[in-house]
């Protein structure tokens, strides 16, 4: 894949004799589109996230149908406002912060021949699972904490890739770069410069026709219905970032 050659240089308001590299990673990165699949990850994946531990536990695919309910014409979109970027260690938290804020409000993701692709009916896709697991001898309850989790007041609850965004290619691209460069004074530590340095984002996940770049996920927690079987609902307000953090624990 080609990747637009840049940096971010970071000036400080007082210009000094030290110096750092920043170099950012997008595993999982949240942005407008969607978290970065940098982990190749498919729709229909399922998770289960302790939300008192805030830990995340991948289980199995969910199957989903051969077509999305909904798919968009193929375009170039723009995925912005990124952030949960991870960078090297030993950075001081200064910088770090810095370089976070320099890349939400500067840096994109331009996306070539991209569609959005969603699947609707998702609780009754997961509820279809459990019944098929179960006639085939599978101990489902057990194996996805069905029955912790759909205790009241459970801090279990799922999480589930829903949709995708496809693409062909997709490059980094800077606002206001000035050969190859976008400088920005910032606050920071006296004496101190840094440089984020995107060469080795290369957006790998991204490379290829039809490549699954970016995710959308449904968290749901379970209930036992008036009939006495597991049923799910949604959980309103997580955002992408507390998505993405999660995955790069796995």
């Amino acid at each position: 894949m080609k990747l637009t050659s840049m940096t971010i240089s970071l000036l400080p308001l007082i210009a000094g004799c030290t110096s750092a590299t920043v170099i950012p990673s997008f595993d999982y990165a949240s942005t407008t589109l969607g978290v970065y699949n940098s982990g190749l990850l498919n729709v229909g994946q399922l998770f289960v996230w302790d939300t008192k531990a805030n830990t995340l536990t991948r289980l199995d695919e969910v199957p989903f149908p051969s077509h999305p309910s909904n798919k968009s014409i193929p375009t170039t979109l723009i995925a912005s406002k990124i952030s949960s970027v991870s960078f090297n260690v030993g950075l001081d938290a200064t910088v770090k912060a810095s370089a976070s804020a320099a890349i939400k409000d500067n840096v994109s993701i331009e996306v070539q021949n991209g569609s959005r692709e969603e699947y609707g009916s998702t609780i009754t896709l997961i509820s279809n699972e459990i019944v098929r697991k179960r006639n085939a001898g599978e101990d489902v309850d057990r194996a996805w904490l069905l029955k912790p989790a759909a205790q009241p007041g459970s801090a279990l609850a799922y999480v589930l890739v829903r949709g995708i965004v496809i693409s062909d290619k997709a490059q980094l691209v800077a606002r206001n770069s000035v050969g190859g460069k976008l400088q920005l004074e910032v606050p920071g530590k006296k004496g101190a410069t840094a440089t984020i340095d995107l060469s080795k984002e290369s957006l790998a996940s991204c490379a290829g026709s039809k490549s699954p770049c970016f995710l959308s996920f449904q968290v749901l927690r379970a209930y036992i219905n008036e009939r006495g079987n597991y049923d799910f609902e949604p959980v309103r307000g997580v955002s992408n970032t507390q998505i993405g953090d999660l995955l790069k624990t796995l």
